[in-house]
């Protein structure tokens, strides 16, 4: 089971977004958040070590009936800074969604523990925060975002 902290910032989290299709309707209650949509706990110590709020992308995979729903962009909204209490996040994925141009937010420079950060068209705007650059630990970014991006 997640520790306390945890859940709350995934709720305030949560709090934030706009999820016009409801994905994240099994947040919440007294269920255990480690089975929440697009959350992956360790096994052994209850951690949040995955977030996968990536819409999916539809590239041929699904009957042409479910295209319309696949490209559909899953979030939108703020991401918040309550994503600094997951400690032990290694894998962030907000890929293919709506963020309507924000500015991809600095505090994400200060998540050390990230292995992998995918923020591909998810609707970023603005300059690329020079604080991704402490990301010491990273393994994987992607920030593909069609020219919305600009890096100085």
């Amino acid at each position: 089971m997640v520790c306390p902290s945890e859940r709350e910032a995934l709720l305030k989290f949560q709090h934030e977004l706009i999820d016009p299709l409801n994905r994240l309707s099994s947040w919440g209650g007294k269920e255990d958040c480690c089975r929440w949509f697009g959350v992956i706990c360790h096994n052994l110590t209850g951690y949040v070590i995955e977030f996968h709020l990536g819409s999916l992308s539809y590239e041929g995979y699904y009957g042409e009936a479910d295209k319309e729903y696949y490209m559909k962009p899953t979030f939108s909204g703020k991401i918040s800074p309550s994503l600094l209490n997951l400690k032990h996040l290694r894998h962030l994925d907000l890929s293919n969604n709506d963020f309507g141009g924000i500015q991809i937010p600095k505090f994400l420079g200060s998540m050390g523990s990230l292995r992998y950060l995918n923020l591909s068209g998810a609707g970023f705007g603005g300059m690329v925060p020079h604080e991704l650059g402490n990301l010491s630990n990273l393994h994987y970014l992607n920030l593909k975002a069609g020219g919305l991006l600009s890096i100085c």
